[in-house]
């Protein structure tokens, strides 16, 4: 049987955690909302769910080999699922903290909360439950199963780990407390913890690893909407018809990739991902400051607040690690919504560039003229003549935005006559789109980066403003398809 300390309050059950961590009893530890056995996500996924479940895991394993970026993650099984495990599908670890603030956190900040009801401090000695392992190796082995361990090591990029400084207890066995008993301490539920803030727990700030998991998660939600469809379909004997996708290659002269997507500039323009999480103690605040006279002048507006920026980049002594936060003032009445959307993705698109290859000045003026997009809205003074496009990955995950027609067409590769049917319109203009979307054929990538240093990131952010996690591309090198919308 396992050591239960029952306590009075939330004070002596902290007390009691820090002394036996300061006296090495116990290392790591869980929270839990309840006295509630101590299960992996697995082991709670009802039968009738689990074939779901092991396909929403394929589907991941699938995307991270179809990301360059993302393949390293496969070789390592661990950080796999501490990924899958963090966004909520069912895996057979269980997490626990070397934190004991994050533990208090996740057992006192639950909608399973109620007053008075103990709520559950796992306690666990690592160097204990690995001789408890080696111990019962035998009944592993019989039961043909990868023996218990615990897993402490950093998952790159995985900022929600880092913050809840994070680790696991892999198990192959749903109730594995009926082989190794936890110690715990129990107290009553009176009040959340405070000593930690939810930010420190999920990090609002995002990596790239976190960026491109939200582009996943996105088509994961369209993949359930278009089940529930077709479910309801059936139900109501409703034919669903599949329109087959014609060749777009029958446009085509010479079907060949243009020769850039081969370059070292290509190479280049992929996430690197190799950034480790900082705390909110090391943020700096960008203070952008738009006055009226400022607005009368909206052709020289972004240059404004480019140099607004550069200024309070330098002053701050802000480098590309470091994590902002934005301050936008605009001499015009505006609704503490639009401000903190301002704010947001003015972050969103400092943490989606910086470690690409763009320089300061590209960073600053892709935010000065997305700010300045969302003034002109405000204004009713937005262009009409715009084209509206969609992008997607090899996965699928999409996102649209408006763009110029002009903008597209100087992205074509130099060659695109020699290359486009000759019965077609010369010279090309952007509705070659609609025929073929595959732009590998039809643009020069370093073109594309151009394209989306001028227009198709601000229109993204733009157009997705209102999502909580919307997919956003920041370089060319994640698209597979770019057309019409």
């Amino acid at each position: 049987m396992g050591k239960i300390y029952k306590t009075k309050s939330i004070a002596d059950a902290l007390e009691l955690a820090q002394e036996f961590k300061k006296k090495g009893k116990y290392n790591l530890f869980r929270g839990q909302a309840q006295n509630w056995e101590v299960i992996p996500t697995a082991g709670r996924v009802s039968k009738n769910k689990i074939q779901e479940s092991e396909e929403q895991l394929k589907r991941l394993l699938y995307y991270f080999n179809s990301e360059l970026s993302l393949k390293k993650y496969c070789s390592r099984i661990d950080d796999f699922f501490a990924i899958a495990q963090h966004y909520g599908l069912p895996t057979n670890y269980i997490d626990f903290t070397k934190s004991i603030d994050v533990a208090f956190y996740f057992a006192t900040n639950s909608k399973s909360n109620k007053l008075n009801d103990n709520c559950s401090i796992i306690c666990l000695n690592e160097n204990d439950f690995k001789s408890f392992v080696t111990f019962s190796k035998c009944l592993y082995e019989r039961d043909q199963v990868i023996p218990p361990y615990i897993v402490t090591d950093n998952v790159e990029n995985l900022w929600r780990l880092q913050a809840q400084k994070g680790c696991f207890l892999f198990t192959p066995y749903d109730k594995i407390e009926m082989f190794y008993d936890f110690d715990k301490i129990l107290f009553p539920f009176d009040s959340p913890f405070n000593k930690i803030l939810k930010e420190d727990i999920y990090p609002e700030r995002k990596s790239e690893l976190e960026i491109m998991l939200d582009s996943y998660f996105d088509t994961e939600r369209r993949i359930k909407g278009q089940k529930r469809m077709f479910s309801f379909a059936k139900e109501l004997n409703i034919p669903i018809t599949h329109i087959p996708e014609p060749n777009q290659f029958e446009i085509l002269e010479k079907r060949e990739i243009h020769k850039s997507w081969y370059s070292y500039t290509y190479r280049k323009w992929n996430f690197k991902l190799n950034e480790q999480w900082q705390d909110s103690s090391t943020q700096k605040t960008i203070h952008i400051f738009i006055l009226k006279p400022q607005l009368e002048q909206l052709k020289k507006l972004p240059q404004i607040i480019g140099a607004n920026l550069n200024e309070e980049y330098l002053n701050n002594k802000i480098d590309r690690r470091t994590p902002l936060v934005f301050n936008i003032k605009v001499d015009i009445k505006l609704s503490m919504k639009n401000l903190s959307l301002m704010n947001e993705n003015c972050r969103r698109i400092w943490d989606g560039t910086r470690n690409l290859p763009f320089k300061n000045e590209e960073i600053f003026k892709i935010i000065s003229k997305y700010l300045c997009l969302e003034i002109e809205s405000l204004r009713k003074e937005v262009k009409t003549n715009l084209i509206t496009l969609e992008m997607t990955n090899k996965y699928g995950s999409k996102t649209r935005f408006k763009a110029s027609p002009e903008n597209v067409v100087k992205a074509f590769r130099d060659d695109i006559e020699e290359v486009i049917d000759k019965n077609k319109p010369r010279p090309i203009p952007s509705e070659l789109l609609l025929f073929i979307n595959k732009p590998r054929y039809i643009f020069d990538f370093k073109k594309l980066i151009e394209f989306f240093k001028e227009e198709a990131i601000i229109q993204q952010i733009f157009h997705n403003r209102g999502n909580k996690n919307p997919v956003i591309f920041y370089t060319p090198s994640q698209i597979k398809v770019l057309g019409y919308a």
